[in-house]
């Protein structure tokens, strides 16, 4: 549970750090009159703060029925990253739904498309750091 914990830490220090760059860039090539860098951590923190509960529950949710309906199923090894990815997507489909309160229309396609797909490449990321972390736990002799 412990490196379940850690590896969505670090999910969320690198998507937070994502988020802020792709918006530091987005305003500078705005060329917005507010001083865009220093109000970069401030955002940082807000991500992190707002990601971090997100990543944590749906991380170990995922991880849960993989343990459950992979096993089912044959399946190779090279398709369980891309389980993450879809389920970070339908992850970030289900809160868009749930917060949009009717301000999405199909039109607004384009700018959602990438949405989800950072967090389908976030889930990615967990699983990533996650299957790091557990294969050096497993490699590490015990003394």
């Amino acid at each position: 549970m412990l490196i379940k914990f850690f590896a969505a830490v670090l999910t969320t220090i690198a998507t937070s750090g994502l988020l802020t760059l792709v918006l530091c860039v987005y305003d500078f090539l705005e060329d917005s009159d507010a001083d865009v860098f220093s109000s970069a951590f401030d955002f940082f923190l807000i991500y992190t703060i707002y990601l971090f509960p997100i990543i944590l529950i749906s991380g170990i949710i995922v991880d849960w029925l993989k343990k459950r309906f992979v096993s089912i199923f044959p399946t190779r090894r090279k398709t369980v990253p891309l389980l993450y990815g879809v389920s970070g997507s339908l992850i970030a489909l289900v809160i868009l739904l749930l917060l949009h309160d009717g301000a999405v229309r199909f039109s607004d396609l384009p700018v959602l498309l990438p949405f989800l797909m950072l967090f389908g490449a976030s889930a990615i990321l967990y699983f990533w750091i996650s299957h790091r972390i557990l294969k050096k736990s497993y490699n590490n002799p015990k003394k």
